[in-house]
């Protein structure tokens, strides 16, 4: 009885031992979460491009390369935030397809249900133009209730875009100037060349605008006239005689979903023009240039829209682009821009004008959230999403995969180093670079 006694008190005694060890556990073990949640902080971020539908492959693109760059950034440390702590960045990537609808509804549910710093994203102007038009257009407006998140796009590249928002930037080329500096140097190198014909996809807003607003009033400056005698209005100017220029190529132009373009091409033969102009993506530009092979059409000199300056082109059509001149915003003439052309590829998309800027958007939000001492908490999420969106537009000039990258702050645009690139044996080759 005695030895049972004693062995009950002991046994009283561990347990009362082992509750207040427990106790002391989950006390430290509570007063250890907030020190554990502050060095798990992350640093996110939120992409949206085409992953599906016939311009898919600049969704994956873009992914790809996101992807590539966040995976860097880590590796290299992460990013500072503003008390000194080192975070990974973290990406999330949605399909939004090349759909306004789609990219609306993204932008709306990353607002609101994640914690992302900033948006990058989409693919289509179209669908950018829709999408930026439900964000706040000026910071502060307390009457305005548009949505107050930065998005910083990589893709859709329609000249002004940005504009239509204190909230929106994007990291890509100005086609304007591309435009204007390749028919100034086409000039030079074909003397003899004095007519121009083309076509455009015209349900896709980027392809469309580009050629009746841009391409065509480009030539026209310097020198190339519209076969017939030119188009009424076109003066030079960019827009002006814009839907002059849509009715003169209406039987020169199509769909995106169009498969044939026996008619087209026909047009485009009876014109007889020194300079033939398609202003289309990829999968498209390919079906009219094989249609044009097919019925024997060489012009003296063939110019695509930026757009089509990818591996997607060589890869549908390489024989039947030789000799295009596209202008673009990327190409692997550095040593970074090399690499990251390799990176892309790795991680199973391949980097052109639109994906590369994916790179660089990931590094200058490294730079801004740095510089502006994001917190990266829940609690700071408001405040971190507008530092950032002051920082975006505080920025005068960044790194980039070509060169210096200038901002056009009160536009939210970049300015950004191009080249010239031709169609030769199934690659890209840089035949002018004016940088």
């Amino acid at each position: 009885m005695e030895n049972s006694t004693r062995s009950g008190t002991s046994i009283r005694a561990m347990t009362f031992a082992s509750v207040a060890a427990a106790a002391l556990a989950v006390t430290l073990t509570a007063f250890a979460q907030p020190a554990l949640a502050e060095t798990e902080r992350t640093v996110k971020i939120a992409g949206w491009g085409a992953k599906s539908g016939p311009l898919r492959s600049f969704g994956v693109n873009s992914e790809a390369v996101l992807t590539a760059a966040v995976q860097a950034i880590n590796d290299a440390g992460g990013v500072k935030l503003g008390d000194g702590t080192m975070a990974k960045m973290e990406l999330t990537y949605y399909d939004s397809a090349c759909n306004a609808d789609q990219a609306i509804s993204v932008a709306r549910k990353v607002e609101s249900q994640t914690e992302a710093l900033i948006g990058i994203g989409p693919t289509c102007s179209g669908a950018a133009a829709a999408m930026y038009g439900i964000f706040q257009k000026t910071v502060g407006d307390a009457s305005d209730t548009g949505l107050q998140f930065p998005i910083l796009t990589d893709t859709a590249i329609r000249p002004g875009l940005a504009k239509k928002s204190q909230w929106t930037f994007r990291n890509v080329p100005n086609e304007i100037a591309m435009y204007d500096a390749l028919f100034e140097w086409l000039r030079t190198q074909y003397p003899d060349a004095e007519t121009i014909y083309g076509g455009t996809e015209t349900d896709q807003a980027h392809s469309r605008l580009t050629f009746a607003l841009v391409i065509v009033p480009m030539a026209k400056k310097h020198g190339f006239e519209w076969v017939g005698g030119g188009i009424e209005g076109v003066t030079g100017k960019v827009g002006e005689g814009r839907e002059n220029v849509m009715e003169a190529s209406k039987s020169s132009n199509w769909l995106m979903a169009d498969t044939n373009f026996s008619v087209q091409a026909r047009a485009f033969k009876k014109s007889g023009a020194d300079m033939m102009i398609i202003s289309s993506h990829p999968f498209t530009t390919c079906g009219m240039l094989k249609e044009m092979k097919r019925q024997r059409i060489n012009p003296k000199v063939l110019v695509g829209l930026t757009s089509s300056s990818s591996a997607e082109t060589l890869k549908g059509c390489s024989d039947a682009a030789e000799g295009m001149y596209i202008p673009t915003g990327f190409a692997p003439i550095t040593e970074a821009a090399a690499q990251v052309a390799a990176l892309a590829e790795a991680n199973g998309g391949s980097a052109d004008l639109h994906s590369a800027a994916a790179w660089e958007n990931a590094h200058i939000i490294k730079q801004v959230v740095e510089a502006t001492g994001v917190m990266a908490k829940p609690d700071t999420l408001v405040a971190d999403r507008r530092k950032v969106r002051d920082g975006l537009e505080a920025l005068a000039n960044v790194d980039g995969l070509m060169g210096a990258i200038g901002r056009v702050q009160d536009e939210g645009e970049s300015i950004k180093p191009y080249v010239f690139v031709q169609a030769d044996a199934g690659s890209w080759t840089v035949v002018h670079d004016p940088r």
